[in-house]
């Protein structure tokens, strides 16, 4: 982009500028996409969760928890509870 922006013979506090303005503007979005990478793993994590506390339960009530077919997502997060559901 500095490149194209030079060839064309802009001043160059204009060319600054701009850059400046697309670093700023990529940081931003840079940071979105890492809190949506954190909230996506907090809702699989919240999920998974949840679905050993029913099975859990199911179990204690001789249900098979086969029967209702809850399927974990795969995640990077670890299989320790992270106290978001109450058992």
């Amino acid at each position: 982009m500095n490149e194209v922006l030079r060839r064309v013979d802009l001043d160059p506090r204009f060319v600054a500028d701009i850059s400046k303005k697309i670093e700023d503007s990529l940081e931003v979005k840079n940071t979105i996409l890492k809190n949506l990478k954190y909230s996506l793993a907090h809702a699989t994590k919240a999920y998974n969760d949840a679905i050993r506390v029913y099975e859990a339960k199911l179990e204690e009530f001789g249900i098979p928890a086969e029967e209702l077919g809850f399927q974990p997502l795969e995640t990077n997060t670890s299989t320790m509870p992270a106290g978001l559901v109450a058992a």
